[in-house]
C-alpha cells in the first residue's frame, strides 16, 4: 500500500471508531488505526543529512552538540523537508 492509501484507510478507521457503539468495537478500530499510523510514520521518516541519524554533531573528542537540523531526533519526516 502507498502512503496515500494508508492515510485514507487511517481516516476511515477513525471515523468508524467515532460512530461505533460498544467499547470493544471502538478499541478494535483504534488499535487497527494505531498500526496504520505506525506504518505511515515509519515510511515517511528519513535519516538526517547533517548528523546521519545520530542526533548530535561531534565537534571534538570531549564535546558534542545537538543537531539543530533534526532537533536531536536523528531523522526527518518527508513532509517537513518539503516546507
Amino acid at each position: 500500500m502507498t502512503i496515500k492509501e494508508l492515510k485514507v484507510n487511517y481516516k476511515k478507521l477513525i471515523k468508524k471508531a467515532d460512530k461505533a457503539n460498544g467499547r470493544k468495537e471502538i478499541v478494535s478500530y483504534l488499535n487497527r488505526a494505531a498500526k496504520l499510523r505506525s506504518k505511515i510514520y515509519s515510511k515517511t521518516k528519513t535519516y538526517c543529512i547533517k548528523c546521519n541519524g545520530v542526533g548530535y554533531l561531534r565537534t571534538s573528542l570531549d564535546e558534542a552538540r545537538t543537531c539543530l537540523y533534526c532537533y536531536g531526533k536523528g531523522f526527518l519526516i518527508e513532509e517537513l523537508q518539503r516546507l
